[in-house]
Order: C-alpha cells, then sequence, then structure tokens
C-alpha cells in the first residue's frame, strides 16, 4: 500500500487516501503485468524447434541394434509392418504401415555402420531427418533418437512424434533382446473416444484403471510386473515397458510379445483409442482370435471414458 495518510475523520482526506491506494494498486498491478510479459518467452522458432530427443538402453550389442535399424527385413520385426529399399547412402527406404495405410519413404543421407544412421523426408518446405546413434557405455548399448522437422517449424500441439518413438524404442529394446530375428504378426483394434491424457494414461498404466476394463482380475502387480486374469481362465502377464504422457506400451509373455496401449488426438471430437499388438510366435488365426477379443474391451473403455 502507499504512505499513510491521516484522515483524522475528514472525508475529503478520506476520499484522497482512497484514490492514492487505488492508482498505486492499480500501478502495482501493471508493473507486475508487464514483468510478466518482459519473462514470457516471445513466439519465435529456432532451427531446433519442433525436435524430438529419446533414448534407450539395452544390453544387446551395437552390432545386433545396428542390424536391426539397417536390415530391410528386420525393420518389419519392430517397427513397421514391411520395409523395402538400399540401406546405403543415397539409398532409399520405404516404410509400410498397411493397418493405417501409410507409407513413408526416407532417403539415406548418413551411415557409420554401428555409430549413426540418418534418414531424410520431405516434409512442408524442407526435411525431417531422423537420426540414430549408436554409443556403448560399461555393458550397455544407448540408442539415441533425434526427430528434427524443418528449420523454424512451429510447435504442433497435436503431435505425437514424442510418444510415438517412446513407444518404438522401446519395442527395439524388447526385439533385440528376446525375439531377434524372428518375425512377427499382429492385430489391432480402434475406437472412437473422447479423453484427457491424464485419463487415458490413468487406464493404461496404473492396477486400477486396468482392472476397469483390461482384466477381469489383477491378480500379480508387482513393480513393473503384472498377471491378469480373465473370466474364461486365461492370462495375460508381462512387464510394463515405457510409459509417455498419452500411451503405454506392455509385454505380453502368453504370446512372446508385446502390446501397445495407443491414443490419437487433434482436438475435441477427433481422439481414437487403440491396442495394436504382435507375437513373435503367433499364428494368423490366434492374431484374429485376439483382435475378436479386445475388441469389446476397447468399446468397454470408450464407455468409461465417455461417463
Amino acid at each position: 500500500m502507499g504512505l499513510p495518510i491521516e484522515k483524522d475523520g475528514d472525508p475529503i482526506l478520506s476520499a484522497q487516501s482512497q484514490h492514492l491506494e487505488t492508482l498505486e494498486a492499480n500501478n502495482f498491478g501493471n508493473r507486475q503485468e508487464r514483468e510478466e510479459r518482459l519473462q514470457k518467452p516471445p513466439d519465435v522458432w529456432s532451427e531446433d524447434s519442433g525436435s524430438v530427443q529419446r533414448s534407450v538402453e539395452t544390453l544387446a550389442y551395437p552390432e545386433r541394434v545396428w542390424d536391426a535399424l539397417t536390415d530391410t527385413e528386420l525393420l518389419s520385426h519392430w517397427l513397421a509392418d514391411k520395409a523395402t529399399g538400399w540401406m546405403a547412402v543415397g539409398g532409399t527406404l520405404e516404410l509400410f504401415y498397411d493397418r493405417f495405410n501409410l507409407t513413408v519413404d526416407y532417403k539415406v543421407s548418413d551411415l557409420r555402420v554401428c555409430e549413426r544412421l540418418v534418414w531424410k523426408s520431405p516434409m512442408g518446405n524442407g526435411l525431417q531427418t531422423i537420426t540414430f546413434t549408436l554409443r556403448r557405455q560399461g555393458r550397455s548399448t544407448w540408442v539415441d533418437l533425434k526427430d528434427q522437422p524443418p528449420s523454424f517449424t512451429p510447435p504442433n500441439p497435436h503431435s505425437t512424434a514424442g510418444s510415438t518413438w517412446q513407444m518404438s524404442l522401446a519395442v527395439l529394446k524388447l526385439y533385440v533382446e528376446r525375439y531377434f530375428r524372428q518375425p512377427r504378426r499382429s492385430f489391432m483394434v480402434v475406437a472412437r473416444a473422447t479423453f484427457t491424457f491424464a485419463e487415458i494414461v490413468a487406464a493404461y498404466s496404473t492396477r486400477e484403471g486396468l482392472e476397469r476394463w483390461l482384466a477381469d482380475e489383477v491378480a500379480e502387480w508387482k513393480g513393473d510386473s503384472f498377471k491378469f486374469r480373465q473370466a474364461d481362465g486365461t492370462t495375460m502377464s508381462g512387464r510394463v515397458l515405457t510409459i509417455t504422457e498419452s500411451e503405454a506400451l506392455i509385454s505380453w509373455d502368453e504370446i512372446h510379445g508385446f502390446l501397445e496401449l495407443k491414443s490419437f488426438s487433434s482436438g475435441p471430437g477427433n481422439q481414437m483409442i487403440c491396442l495394436r499388438g504382435s507375437g513373435y510366435k503367433l499364428s494368423a488365426e490366434r492374431a484374429e482370435e485376439l483382435e475378436a477379443s479386445l475388441k469389446p474391451r476397447v468399446i468397454a473403455l470408450a464407455d468409461l471414458l465417455e461417463a
């Protein structure tokens, strides 16, 4: 407040005092607003705007990880449904995602065996650059990934690139450590839903959340290990491999594979939830059975989120 003014019951002095106090309060508020505006970062974008960086640690040797990154047949075991192309500098790589009816083309711009791999793809008025870097630390191999959009690209509030790469690197780790060179068979179920990311992560990664729609009974939940028991007597057991801000990935021992608990959001009214899984010793018939059994569970989750 301002300096005290002795009013002594004088109404004029009292009014002056109140006026001065109001002015000072307003000026203080204006100063605060100005300081906040000065401290707020300006809406400008740097060459590195929008980049995504993720890392994963594995006990597999760099040579095995390198093969998984550069052999087109092996890329279909963990990253895409199918991969074709020539993995050499100047060569073209095509990644096919059949259920999404999507094909992504990359040019290989740099390749240093067991050290560095760079893919580039047209994006907007420039190039998207994806860089994999391998480094050995003690008994571990680290895979560092950077997904860089064209320079000065404004941030996209609906981008899921960070979550997607975190999930993919976790699948890579599982693959090179447990299922290397084994082909996979996949299944997928999708449903429309309305949710916040906080709600979807709780449904995907907590005991209470999963017991409401995916598991009839949580028989075991210790650290990152779990065992679910279903009403028909079957079990689902494994480990929580990673949790992002909007998705989760769990291993699934009974099918020798994994289950991705995914979400897509382009704003209110355009949101989807998705279960996408793969088994490394899975028959086509079993994949169809799993898809059919998971469909009502995804619908149940969508109903819960709407409630």
